[in-house]
Parts: C-alpha cells; structure tokens; sequence
C-alpha cells in the first residue's frame, strides 16, 4: 500500500491530466444532515423531485451503494465559455436562449469517461480496491459530497460555488475501499449577498432553498402543458435558466473552461437559435442539433413547445406564419401553446391583433381537444374575440 497522503496528491495530478478540473476528497460517513432536509421537504410535499434518486437511504448512507466504501472523492469539470460576439450583419431578432450548461456536449458521460479512467489509474497504483462512479442522474448527494471534499461551499441559489469556476461546474464522484485522507471544506461563501434571490424571476429562491417546482429551469423541462402564469416570466427560454448564476458576485472572475467540448455549438447559434428554424426543425434536424447536448432528452415537442412561448413573448408580427402553423399541429400541446402564443403576441402587437384573431378563430371552429379548445378560448376572450 503507497503512502495515502502522497497518494492522494499524484490523484490529483492525475486528474487534470486526464481532463478534470477540481478533485477533493470526503469521509464517506452518513449524511445525516442532509437526510433531514430530504425528508422534511417529504413531509412537506416537496419531494423527491422529478430529477431525484427517490431512495433516502441510498442518498445519505454510502455504505449502500458500495459496501465497504472509505472515501469519495467527488470531482467537477469546469463549463463556462463566454458568448462570442454577434457578426453586425445579424439581424435575426427572434432568438431563443439556452442555458449555459446545454449549449455544448452532454457533461454526463464526458465527465464519467474522465472518472472511470481516475479509476483506473487508482486500481493499478493501488489493486485490490473497488470504486463506483457517478455523475448527475445516480443516488449521490452531488453538491454535499463535492461541498464536504473541499472543492466549494453551498451558496445561497443552492448551487455549488467554486473559488477558481464559479457556480459554473459539473459534478460527479467516485466512490471507493481506498482510505484516502480527507480534504478540508471550504469557508462560507455568500455572507448578507442576497443577488441570487432578488435576481429569480419566479421567487422560487430563499436563503438556502429552492422550490424546485417553480424554478424556471424546471419549469422549461416539464412535460406536457406549461401553467399560464409562468409563460410571460420564461420569456425566450427554451432550456434551464441562469439568472441566479449570472447574478453571482463569484461568477464575475471566473476562470473560463478549459474544455472544447463545452463551447456553444454552432448549430445552435451558439446558444441563441432562430426561433423561426426550430419551428421548422426535422426529427433528424432535432437528432444534430439537440441530441449531442444535455437538452436532448425532453424531445423535439419540448424544445418547439417553449420556442412557441418565446415566439408570443417577442411582440413580433413576424412570429406570426410560424405561429398559425402550429395551429395545425399533429400534437396537442404545440397546439395549445400556439393558442396562447397568438393571444400574447396580438396583445403585444396591435399590428398583428386581427391577423392572431382570425386565425385562433378558424382553429376553434374545428379543434377537438379539450386543453387546447380552452387555450383557444382563453386566447381568443384576451382579444375581445370569443367568449
């Protein structure tokens, strides 16, 4: 058995090598802190949310996902790119916005990739030990465990906020038999600031505490029809939001991301797309462009049924043709939000109100089911044309 301490240095050393920014190790004891909050939001009805291993017990106890287990060091990858310049000759005023983690490839398997070949290096510096990997979607308390190695601090947005990245960092694990010595946490981050809470469109934020069900990242991901009061608030989100991170004082010198994969693809613009191209987007145009990226797995329906939001919150009567045509849509939810994106837009646009009128109109005259029939009312009573 190598030295552990010295051990654990040429780890880390190995880690950047392999293309892993942040390594820290954490005591893998019970995280019973964490398993009150877990089960108070669940006594409150506030969880396990849609994206939460719903197993309690193999979210705080790591001896459940690998027994024996000694340490766990919890490893990030830093995302950030700043946004290129637009060329002067764009014009293109119906953009869509996606959030800064979605713009380049999906992190989950990257990241796991670099954690298994982490692994690697461990068994055969030191056999005879087993290791499991996480990253995202597996039980592990991500932040708690990258928070309890010393490689950031909770803040106040309920993100993981890192000295040399920011908030701007995705996170996995690896837990192992190897008795690595632990790394120190890290000192309180966020002090009186409260921008992040100020900033969230929606007031889903308070001192430590995200009601997830009101998140806008959330919100833009859900399945099927988006509730009426948050569809003015998403403005032109297609995916996720960043305003509690863009807010961030920390985020403000953070060093950007040393890895291309994460730059925004171009055939998304970017991170910015034509609103007016994605109503037009093919299956295999969606298979390109979306399903290489973390945004690819709600769907094509998802992403057009935020697009049709943003397209009524432009206030543009060039919104209009795409508008109309999802009128005619093979799905239900397109067409209940191009009901309400056509009452938004003749809002905005007196110019466009009687084109949206006529056209909501003739879609009531024959349209069948029930959700979409009270859109098209709802829309329709918006603009003093139907009851």
């Amino acid at each position: 058995m190598p030295d552990l301490q010295r051990l654990k240095a040429e780890m880390k050393d190995r880690a950047r090598e392999i293309g892993i920014d942040l390594v820290g190790v954490a005591p893998a004891e019970p995280f019973l802190r964490e398993r009150q909050i877990l089960e108070e939001r669940i006594a409150r009805g506030r969880g396990p949310n849609p994206y939460e291993h719903p197993v309690v017990e193999e979210r705080v106890y790591p001896e459940r996902l690998l027994p024996g287990v000694k340490a766990i060091i919890a490893c990030g990858i830093a995302y950030y790119h700043p946004d290129a310049p637009r060329p002067p000759e764009d014009r293109v005023a119906l953009r869509g916005w996606l959030s800064r983690y979605c713009r380049g490839r999906d992190y989950h398997q990257i990241l796991k990739d670099r954690i298994l070949a982490l692994a690697a290096w461990l068994e055969r510096r030191a056999p005879g030990h087993r290791h499991v990997a996480y990253v995202d979607t597996g039980p592990p308390l991500d932040r708690a465990v990258a928070e309890r190695a010393g490689i950031g601090k909770f803040g106040k947005h309920t993100n993981l906020i890192t000295r040399e990245y920011g908030t701007w960092v995705f996170l996995g694990e690896l837990l192992t038999t190897l008795p690595l010595p632990p790394d120190e946490p890290q000192p309180p981050a966020c002090g009186a600031c409260t921008l992040c809470i100020d900033a969230c469109p929606t007031g889903a934020l308070s001192e430590w505490r995200l009601e997830w069900d009101r998140c806008l990242s959330h919100i833009t991901q859900m399945k099927g029809i988006i509730p009426a009061e948050y569809r003015e608030v998403m403005g032109n989100r297609l995916f996720g939001c960043d305003d509690c991170q863009d807010v961030c004082p920390y985020n403000r010198r953070a060093r950007p991301s040393r890895h291309p994969e994460f730059a925004p693809s171009p055939d998304l613009d970017g991170g910015e797309p034509d609103l007016l191209r994605l109503m037009a987007m093919t299956k295999g145009d969606f298979r390109r462009w979306f399903e290489p990226t973390a945004a690819g797995w709600r769907g094509k329906t998802t992403i057009q049924r935020n697009a049709l939001i943003a397209l009524g919150n432009s206030g543009d009567p060039a919104a209009l043709p795409a508008l109309t045509a999802a009128l005619e849509s093979e799905s239900a939810i397109l067409r209940a939000h191009a009901a309400w994106a056509l009452g938004r837009l003749g809002r905005l646009a007196p110019d466009a109100r009687d084109a949206a009128r006529s056209a909501l109109a003739r879609r009531a005259t024959c349209e069948t089911d029930p959700a979409v029939r009270l859109e098209l009312g709802a829309a329709l009573e918006s603009l003093g044309g139907g009851e």
